[in-house]
């Protein structure tokens, strides 16, 4: 779950411990990362082409079919004309990927800031398309773009939400860990933002239960002998 967002400033003192969140939110691990210089040889890249006016409905379904998976929620909470607004920031790059058929296998969106860094705020294949070695390719298609705008840097930052394998897969790709962090969200599922079906390996938490060694009365059991 990658999301645009300016780095937060360091919290020094947390507790040392477990601490449990209130039903309905959600805990996210989060890992910053940054690219100083291009990875050379990294893949062949993708055939990249930029959307600047994406057709709303499309953009929107593309975007929950990559990212439902892994909770993104940011387009779904997002009117037509909210979605309009953002691209019409020349700072917002959408890309979407696709191989030498034609055949579109997923999305890049980056920013562009002023200060000579650019975020990738979201980047994603079809499920389906997973493992195939695709990943890399788009990634080497959206760093061709993003370096050749001339940035000191480009970052990101990784979710415990994503796939477990994506902090090695970034890393692969030139990027490098520079900071830890944690968000708490509402979960979307709960807000119905997205469907409740969807990212089963996240638990969805929608009312406190008993704790300790005191059951509420609904989970009690009664023992006759």
């Amino acid at each position: 779950m990658i999301t645009e967002d300016t780095m937060p400033a360091e919290i020094t003192d947390l507790a040392i411990g477990y601490h449990r969140l209130p039903a309905g939110k959600l805990a996210n691990a989060v890992t910053w990362m940054e690219a100083r210089s291009p990875q050379p040889d990294l893949a062949h890249p993708l055939a990249m082409t930029r959307i600047t006016t994406p057709d709303c409905a499309s953009y929107r379904a593309i975007f929950l079919e990559i990212g439902a998976p892994w909770l993104w929620d940011r387009v779904p909470e997002m009117s037509d004309a909210e979605i309009a607004a953002h691209f019409a920031d020349p700072r917002q790059h959408l890309y979407y990927g696709h191989d030498e058929t034609g055949a579109h296998l997923g999305m890049v969106e980056f920013f562009a800031a002023d200060s000579s860094e650019i975020e990738i705020t979201y980047f994603g294949l079809f499920p389906s398309l997973t493992g195939r070695g695709f990943g890399k390719r788009l990634m080497a298609g959206a760093l061709d773009l993003a370096w050749r705008l001339n940035p000191n840097r480009i970052w990101l930052h990784t979710s415990s939400f994503d796939h477990h394998s994506v902090i090695g897969f970034y890393s692969a790709c030139g990027f490098a860990p520079f900071a830890t962090g944690f968000e708490i969200v509402d979960d979307p599922r709960i807000k119905g933002t997205l469907p409740r079906h969807v990212a089963p390996q996240i638990p969805l938490i929608e009312a406190e239960r008993g704790t300790g060694n005191r059951a509420s009365p609904q989970n009690r059991q009664v023992v006759r002998t």
